[in-house]
This record gives structure tokens, C-alpha cells and sequence, in this order.
């Protein structure tokens, strides 16, 4: 199914807390569909933002796309399979370049905790993504934190997807030499 580009969404602008009170979401420049100011607010942890900070410094960066986790038509979901049963997970960001003749690509960073139980298992569906859409993108980058240094693993390199196909321990494939600095 082809990922269709979305033109409109309604996004919120105020997270009302339990106690009902309220904060003013943090707006964010870039993204594909900002407002007339050219921001876009959203409510993300703090791996996301410190990934959407490392990207937008990028001087190649020009936008970027909050993939929803919803299924639908401007959401790319990438199965995996999980206890013999097929799944989907949905990237966070996809992230676009300008290259020095002008050409835009795509790079799809996925920041993911290694403490979920799913980590190898949505590793090893990128890994089937990359091997049969891989040429759309630049770059197809894992993003986790281990300790106080973020590390990402490069989908894209065949050491890394040989890796994480044999992998039985997230922490171990973070900290083994086919991870790098995320910088």
C-alpha cells in the first residue's frame, strides 16, 4: 500500500493533566504540517526530543514527519512478527535532506527503549523493511540509550542487519561494536 502524503491534520496544542489542570504544548519547526507560523506542537518523551533536536540541528534537514501511530493511509507501518503472531510498528519519524544537487530523501530514526519485550522482534521487521524498500531511503536508523549516550544502529549497513537477525539480547546488540554514536 503506498504511504499517501497527508495535507490536514488536527493536532492539540494543550495537554490537560489528570488534575485538570493545563500546559501549552512545546511547537516544534520543519514539520511537514505546521501552522502559519511554521510550528507544530506535540507532546513527546525525552528520547524523542532529543532525537528531533540532533535531527533538525542537521544543516541538511529541511522537514520532518511525526509518524502516526494510528492505523491509516499517512502512517507507514512495518510488520513484525512476535510470538508467531504479525504485528505492525510504526517508526516515529521520518526526517528529510536536502543533498548538494538539490535531491530530497527520506531517513526513517526510530527512537525505541530497550526495555520493551518487542525491541529484537520490531529490530528484525526493519530489517525485512530495509531489505525490500531500503533504496527509498537514505538512512534507516534504530536509536536507543544506553547509560547517558545515545547509540544508533545503521539499518542500512548489512554488518548491522546480520546482527540484529541473529540477535537474543537488545542491550547486548546496543552495546556490541555494530552500534555507534548517534550524532
Amino acid at each position: 500500500v503506498d504511504l499517501v502524503r497527508p495535507d490536514s491534520w488536527v493536532q492539540p496544542t494543550i495537554l490537560q493533566d489528570i488534575d485538570g489542570s493545563e500546559k501549552v504544548l512545546p511547537k516544534y519547526e520543519k514539520h511537514m504540517l505546521c501552522n502559519a507560523d511554521g510550528l507544530f506542537p506535540e507532546n513527546f518523551n525525552n528520547w524523542e526530543v532529543d532525537v528531533l533536536n540532533l535531527e533538525l540541528s542537521r544543516s541538511d534537514t529541511v522537514a520532518w514527519y511525526r509518524n502516526p501511530a494510528r492505523a491509516s493511509q499517512d502512517s507507514l507501518g512495518v510488520t513484525y512478527e512476535d510470538v508467531g503472531a504479525v504485528k505492525i510498528m510504526r517508526p516515529d519519524f521520518i526526517f528529510f535532506a536536502e543533498l548538494a544537487d538539490g535531491t530530497i530523501v527520506a531517513d526513517i530514526v526510530d527512537p525505541h527503549g530497550t526495555q520493551f519485550s518487542d525491541s529484537i522482534p520490531k529490530l528484525k521487521g526493519l530489517v525485512h523493511y530495509v531489505e525490500s524498500s531500503g533504496e527509498h531511503y537514505r538512512r534507516v536508523d534504530a536509536v536507543a540509550k544506553v547509560g547517558e549516550v545515545y547509540k544508533v544502529l545503521d539499518l542500512k549497513e548489512t554488518k548491522v542487519r546480520d546482527a540484529i537477525s541473529s540477535a537474543t539480547s537488545i542491550d547486548e546488540l546496543y552495546s556490541s561494536a555494530v552500534a555507534s554514536d548517534y550524532v
